[in-house]
């Protein structure tokens, strides 16, 4: 309710407030922020009761399977790889041209 009330009365962002309050992630004041406006300050102190959900209730992934890949799922699967590849260096390629100008632009 501390950094809340600080965030309101000092209009203070959350970032301010993270370092502020030395908060060990910012989101968990988003977090207090959406309990209290939907549960006021009852959805600050509220705390779940009872056991934990098991974590039986997951899908697990499939496995790969053993037998073999037709030539034709081979090569859809290296074209899905180049085409990565080729969008990441694209990506390496814009960065290092957008830090190029931004060192002749100090210039």
């Amino acid at each position: 309710m501390k950094v809340l009330k600080a965030i309101t009365e000092q209009h203070l962002s959350l970032l301010q407030a993270y370092v502020k309050f030395n908060i060990p992630t910012r989101s968990i004041i988003a977090k207090w922020q959406r309990d209290f406006t939907n549960f006021g300050i009852e959805g600050l102190t509220k705390k779940p009761k009872g056991r934990p959900k098991s974590m039986n209730n997951f899908k697990r992934k499939k496995r790969k399977s053993d037998k073999p890949q037709t030539r034709e799922e081979e090569l859809l699967l290296e074209n899905e790889a180049l085409r990565c590849e080729n969008a990441l260096l694209k990506k390496l390629q814009a960065l290092i041209q957008a830090e190029e100008e931004a060192k002749k632009r100090k210039l």
